[in-house]
Protein backbone atom coordinates (compact mmCIF):
# COMPACT_ATOMS: atom_id res chain seq x y z
CA UNK A 1 0.00 0.00 0.00
CA UNK A 2 1.48 3.26 -0.83
CA UNK A 3 2.14 6.19 1.65
CA UNK A 4 1.81 9.76 1.59
CA UNK A 5 4.11 11.99 3.30
CA UNK A 6 4.33 15.80 3.60
CA UNK A 7 0.50 15.49 3.05
CA UNK A 8 -1.87 18.04 3.59
CA UNK A 9 -5.69 18.69 2.68
CA UNK A 10 -7.24 20.27 -0.11
CA UNK A 11 -11.39 20.86 -0.17
CA UNK A 12 -12.64 21.84 -3.70
CA UNK A 13 -16.02 23.04 -5.08
CA UNK A 14 -17.69 21.81 -8.43
CA UNK A 15 -19.38 23.63 -10.18
CA UNK A 16 -22.79 22.50 -8.78
CA UNK A 17 -21.59 23.66 -5.44
CA UNK A 18 -20.24 19.89 -4.02
CA UNK A 19 -17.64 20.27 -1.80
CA UNK A 20 -14.79 17.43 -2.47
CA UNK A 21 -11.39 16.75 0.27
CA UNK A 22 -8.59 15.54 -2.06
CA UNK A 23 -4.90 14.96 -0.25
CA UNK A 24 -1.48 16.01 -1.94
CA UNK A 25 2.00 14.82 -1.01
CA UNK A 26 5.39 12.92 -1.93
CA UNK A 27 3.86 9.06 -2.29
CA UNK A 28 6.46 6.21 -1.35
CA UNK A 29 5.45 2.38 -2.17
CA UNK A 30 5.28 -0.31 -4.93
CA UNK A 31 2.97 1.67 -7.13
CA UNK A 32 4.37 1.81 -11.17
CA UNK A 33 2.86 4.71 -11.98
CA UNK A 34 4.02 6.75 -9.60
CA UNK A 35 8.44 6.78 -8.84
CA UNK A 36 9.04 6.99 -5.48
CA UNK A 37 9.04 10.56 -3.83
CA UNK A 38 6.42 11.86 -6.57
CA UNK A 39 4.08 14.76 -5.55
CA UNK A 40 0.46 13.78 -6.31
CA UNK A 41 -2.47 14.98 -5.72
CA UNK A 42 -5.81 11.87 -4.93
CA UNK A 43 -8.71 11.64 -6.43
CA UNK A 44 -11.84 12.59 -4.18
CA UNK A 45 -11.85 10.86 -0.74
CA UNK A 46 -14.56 8.56 0.64
CA UNK A 47 -13.83 7.35 3.74
CA UNK A 48 -11.18 5.79 6.16
CA UNK A 49 -10.06 3.25 8.30
CA UNK A 50 -7.45 2.74 11.20
CA UNK A 51 -4.96 0.00 10.60
CA UNK A 52 -1.88 -0.53 13.81
CA UNK A 53 -2.29 2.98 14.58
CA UNK A 54 -1.86 4.55 10.88
CA UNK A 55 -4.94 6.24 8.89
CA UNK A 56 -5.66 4.60 5.85
CA UNK A 57 -7.85 6.57 2.94
CA UNK A 58 -9.71 5.47 0.25
CA UNK A 59 -10.39 7.66 -2.79
CA UNK A 60 -13.47 7.75 -5.26
CA UNK A 61 -11.56 5.60 -7.64
CA UNK A 62 -10.87 2.75 -5.21
CA UNK A 63 -7.24 3.98 -4.20
CA UNK A 64 -5.96 2.97 -0.55
CA UNK A 65 -3.09 5.42 0.90
CA UNK A 66 -1.51 5.01 4.27
CA UNK A 67 -1.15 8.77 5.96
CA UNK A 68 2.28 9.46 6.72
CA UNK A 69 3.28 12.14 8.19
CA UNK A 70 1.70 15.61 7.05
CA UNK A 71 3.22 18.87 5.95
CA UNK A 72 4.31 20.59 8.63
CA UNK A 73 2.24 23.54 8.37
CA UNK A 74 -0.65 21.68 8.86
CA UNK A 75 -1.09 21.51 12.42
CA UNK A 76 -3.76 18.86 13.93
CA UNK A 77 -3.63 17.44 10.12
CA UNK A 78 -5.64 13.85 10.77
CA UNK A 79 -8.05 15.33 13.29
CA UNK A 80 -9.24 17.96 10.69
CA UNK A 81 -9.15 16.01 7.58
CA UNK A 82 -11.49 13.59 10.10
CA UNK A 83 -14.18 15.97 10.93
CA UNK A 84 -13.65 17.43 7.30
CA UNK A 85 -14.79 13.85 5.75
CA UNK A 86 -17.85 14.09 9.14
CA UNK A 87 -19.37 17.50 7.62
CA UNK A 88 -18.70 16.24 3.97
CA UNK A 89 -20.13 12.91 4.44
CA UNK A 90 -23.71 14.43 6.62
CA UNK A 91 -26.81 13.13 4.34
CA UNK A 92 -29.08 16.55 3.43
CA UNK A 93 -31.18 17.04 6.65
CA UNK A 94 -34.56 15.57 5.97
CA UNK A 95 -37.35 16.98 5.35
CA UNK A 96 -39.53 15.45 7.67
CA UNK A 97 -40.24 17.84 10.52
CA UNK A 98 -41.15 16.11 13.83
CA UNK A 99 -43.12 19.50 15.38
CA UNK A 100 -45.70 19.91 12.59
CA UNK A 101 -45.67 16.54 11.56
CA UNK A 102 -47.70 15.01 14.57
CA UNK A 103 -50.76 12.35 14.22
CA UNK A 104 -53.60 13.64 15.85
CA UNK A 105 -55.98 11.31 14.54
CA UNK A 106 -56.67 8.65 11.41
CA UNK A 107 -60.34 7.66 9.76
CA UNK A 108 -61.55 4.28 11.18
CA UNK A 109 -61.33 1.57 8.47
CA UNK A 110 -65.23 0.74 7.12
CA UNK A 111 -65.53 -2.35 6.02
CA UNK A 112 -67.25 -2.20 2.54
CA UNK A 113 -71.24 -4.07 3.29
CA UNK A 114 -70.55 -5.95 -0.30
CA UNK A 115 -67.45 -8.01 0.69
CA UNK A 116 -68.59 -11.59 2.22
CA UNK A 117 -66.64 -13.34 4.61
CA UNK A 118 -65.34 -16.97 3.95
Amino acid sequence: MNILNSWKTLELSTREGEVLLCIEGRVYGSNPRFPSSSHIRTSPITGYRFESNAMVVMTKRGSEYVLGKPDPSQAFAQQRLIRRLALINQAPPSSFNEIESQLTGYPALQRDETTQEI
